[in-house]
């Protein structure tokens, strides 16, 4: 078996202007295209005006009460509804014919999973499916959701994934998250007031990413506001802030455990109310996944549970240990063993 691990194709603008029209026409907003796309508001509002531009015409009009097709809007999307039905079939032929030949299996993981995950799910499908090729992709929750939209990938996993009919979403664990920082800035807390955290210096994902979108609603009903320092998707740049002691950033537990076992960070759970991630593997209804497709991720399934079980033993020892170096602000405290359960639908 073949392990093939790089990022998707970047698809033409001129697509990406349509298909995130067509988002904006069909929910009549750009609040709920942008929940639809995950996608941020301001990035569509440039689309749009980059795509008006370049037609030389106005598509929408704005109000209060969302947004209203014009006549040349009314025009250009039941156009633009064809040609995107069109580029999406031809996709999915190709990518058919293409597994076909080849047996490759693409799954689309979050920064956070490949390390974690990849060295199991390989050895894995090389026993079980050894004529089969893994394609991993490696990115930001948005870009993934927009791949598997666009047929480049037969799988993603993500937290939070909404419950909406376009997906088939199997539930896999939830992840505790952290506010993470230094190791010489450790007060020795293990754990710290959602409250607290507006006021540190913060590096965060831009809002986009669904587990800050879950940050700002929960800091919008405390009548507070999150106002990072820096917005970034990168998660090495995210871990480099916190290592360098410049900032702080917030990341689920199995992305920073093996640092904080380290010494390189300190780390402590957010609580009141406390901050956690639904992670899932999720497929498109409209693209039904083959029997192949469906082997890999019941193996991807039965590896996350696998790998889950076994870094809660690992955390659950390295807590026991620091009992006995009597350092227990440089690691995940004892009461935290369990700050994955897995949930396997």
């Amino acid at each position: 078996m073949v392990l093939d691990i790089r990022l998707g194709r970047v698809e033409s603008m001129e697509i990406r202007h349509l298909r995130y029209f067509v988002a904006m026409a069909e929910t009549g907003s750009l609040m709920k295209a942008s929940e639809r796309l995950h996608v941020a508001q301001p990035a569509l509002s440039v689309h749009l005006a980059n795509l008006e531009a370049e037609l030389g015409t106005t598509l929408v009009i704005r109000s209060n009460r969302g947004i209203e097709l014009t006549q040349d809007g009314i025009y250009l999307y039941e156009r633009a509804i064809n040609l995107l039905k069109y580029h999406q079939e031809s996709i999915n032929a190709l990518k058919e014919h293409k597994a076909t030949a080849t047996r490759v299996v693409s799954i689309g993981m979050v920064s956070t999973m490949p390390a974690l995950l990849v060295p199991a799910l390989q050895r894995a499908v090389r026993t079980a499916l050894p004529d089969v090729t893994l394609y991993i992709s490696d990115a930001g929750s948005p870009a993934l959701y927009e791949w598997l939209s666009e047929g480049r990938i037969d799988m993603v996993m993500l937290f939070n994934l909404a419950e909406i009919p376009e997906l088939e979403v199997v539930p896999l664990f939830s992840e505790a998250f952290y506010v993470v920082g230094a190791s010489h800035l450790s007060n020795g807390d293990c754990e710290i007031d959602f409250d607290r955290i507006v006021d540190l210096p913060l590096a965060l994902p831009s809002n986009s990413a669904t587990w800050r979108k879950a940050l700002d609603e929960i800091a919008e009903r405390r009548g507070m506001a999150l106002n990072p320092v820096l917005e970034t998707e990168s998660m090495a740049a995210l871990k480099a802030l916190a290592m360098a002691g410049d900032c702080y950033t917030i990341l689920p537990g199995p992305c920073i455990l093996d640092e904080v076992r380290g010494g390189l960070y300190h780390a402590r759970r957010i609580v009141n109310p406390e901050l956690s991630g639904f992670m899932s593997v999720a497929s498109l209804n409209s693209r039904p996944l083959g029997p192949v497709q469906k082997k890999v991720r019941d193996i991807l399934v039965d590896v996350a549970r696998q790998v889950c079980e076994a870094e809660e033993a690992n955390a659950a020892a390295a807590a026991l240990a620091s009992v006995s170096r009597a350092t227990p602000s440089t690691l995940l405290p004892s009461n935290e063993a369990r700050y994955r359960r897995l949930r396997i639908a």
